[in-house]
């Protein structure tokens, strides 16, 4: 009785340190999923649907380091400039 009393605790001690669904929601013009242990670190996604019709999408992490963003489309990106790029034009 005792060892299956252990194995019992175990498994349940397993599932609450399993990642979970924290965040999971859609409407029409936006939707937000994440995943990870509330408190701790997470990470998860979210979009939504700008006014002009255009998506955007940001993949982040959080945790004890902070606020990540991994990969959007909000912020355009420019082309790094390059030291010899730039003494190829003078």
């Amino acid at each position: 009785m005792k060892i299956l009393m252990m194995v019992v605790l175990g498994l349940v001690a397993m599932a609450a340190a399993l990642p979970a669904d924290i965040i999971n929601y859609e409407l029409d013009n936006q939707e937000h999923e994440q995943e990870g242990v509330a408190g701790t670190a997470v990470e998860g996604e979210y979009s939504w649907v700008a006014p002009d019709g255009n998506e955007y999408k940001v993949k982040y992490i959080a945790d004890r380091f902070g606020y990540r963003v991994i990969e959007d489309n909000v912020v355009p990106r420019t082309r790094s400039l390059d030291i010899t790029d730039a003494s190829e034009e003078e």
